[in-house]
């Protein structure tokens, strides 16, 4: 019997990643910049030589417009319908921790469903990408919630914006006391994220009963790892995990 041929989408906001599973084994991920481009120019872009899937899982944090109009492009094409992943109040061993379970972010639902399918241990997930996102969950599953700041790019460019400072590259951080204008924003912003990682790390156990492992994930993760002096791992698919847990789930 034919195993169904699964297409995962992750779009986040800056990139639309995807993925196919098969029999248990995914593809290597795929990921292509949806800014400045039309949903269906971009869906051509990744897909129209690919043959219809059987199943769609979609993940969505880059608002409705470029949700409606790739599903629109699905159905033309494809005549198939992703199944749009929303948060929900528990499942997948996950108790999610906001008041209105719906406003989590797919994203980070996503990786407490993908943690949580690792390893039955407390856990602070980092996704340092456009923006930062930092969420705690304990041994039993149970999401205590989390922060949100602005990712490295968008502490820069609003510095930036709101003063009179020289518009200034971005450069990579070797020291904390800076001797120019470039370091000295890039350090701010690197060493910023850093320190609310550390202080969440050292926060955590009041809230789980131990010491979490931290995870981090995000196009920014390596930047920011550098500036830690605690253990950490480094993750770039644990959305996409999380997808694969929903969909095998689904498949029953």
């Amino acid at each position: 019997m034919k195993s169904d041929n699964i297409l995962l989408i992750d779009i986040g906001n800056t990139n639309l990643k995807w993925s196919l599973l098969q029999a248990g084994r995914r593809s290597p991920v795929t990921a292509k910049t949806h800014r400045g481009i039309t949903s269906d120019l971009l869906a051509t872009q990744c897909w129209a030589d690919s043959p219809p899937p059987d199943k769609i899982f979609l993940a969505n944090v880059a608002g409705a417009e470029l949700e409606s109009g790739l599903i629109s492009w699905m159905q033309g094409r494809w005549g198939r319908t992703p199944q749009v992943v929303r948060p929900v109040a528990q499942g997948w061993g996950v108790i999610n921790g906001y008041l209105d379970p719906g406003q989590l972010g797919v994203d980070r639902w996503l990786t407490l469903l993908a943690v949580r399918r690792q390893e039955h241990r407390a856990a602070c997930i980092v996704d340092c990408g456009t923006a930062i996102t930092v969420d705690l969950m304990d041994s039993g599953g149970r999401h205590h919630g989390g922060m949100i700041l602005p990712g490295l790019d968008l502490m820069r460019e609003s510095l930036l914006h709101q003063t009179r400072i020289p518009r200034v590259v971005n450069v990579s951080v070797d020291t904390l006391f800076a001797r120019d204008t470039a370091s000295a924003v890039a350090s701010a912003a690197v060493n910023s994220a850093a320190a609310l990682i550390e202080r969440s790390m050292h926060q955590a156990a009041a809230f789980c009963g131990e010491s979490p492992r931290l995870l981090l994930t995000g196009s920014d993760a390596e930047r920011i790892s550098m500036q830690l002096e605690i253990s950490f791992q480094i993750d770039h698919e644990l959305v996409m995990k999380g997808l694969v847990a929903i969909a095998e789930t689904a498949a029953g």
